[in-house]
């Protein structure tokens, strides 16, 4: 599997398009909250569809669950992947940091940026 991460992510549609193509995101950087909390959306909908568990989406969808409640059904690393701050030579050192403490024995094969 092709490993990439998404700088400047905004909601996500660029990487919403190379998850459909078969691509795995390993981070999401935006430093806007409301993309960002957009990006932890899609992140829980990808992993409880593929965790035959897409029902709790559909109870986030009819307000039957909170967005935390939502988040907190999926492991607390998908959700942290997704970075809210801003890309600066201040965040850099610890953008890489939180990057690398979550790669495990992946590698990143692929940087997009919308």
């Amino acid at each position: 599997m092709t490993n990439f991460i998404d700088l400047f992510s905004g909601a996500g549609g660029l990487s919403e398009g190379f998850m459909r193509a078969g691509f795995n995101p390993i981070a999401h950087v935006e430093m806007n909250k409301d993309a960002c909390d957009t990006l932890k959306t899609r992140t829980a909908y990808h992993y409880l569809k593929e965790n035959n568990s897409i029902e709790t989406y559909h109870k986030y969808l009819k307000k039957k669950i909170t967005r935390e409640e939502l988040w907190s059904s999926v492991p607390r690393n998908l959700i942290d992947s997704v970075i809210n701050t801003e890309i600066s030579k201040k965040t850099l050192n610890p953008i890489f940091e939180q990057i690398d403490s979550s790669l495990g024995d992946k590698n990143v094969d692929l940087i997009i940026g919308g």
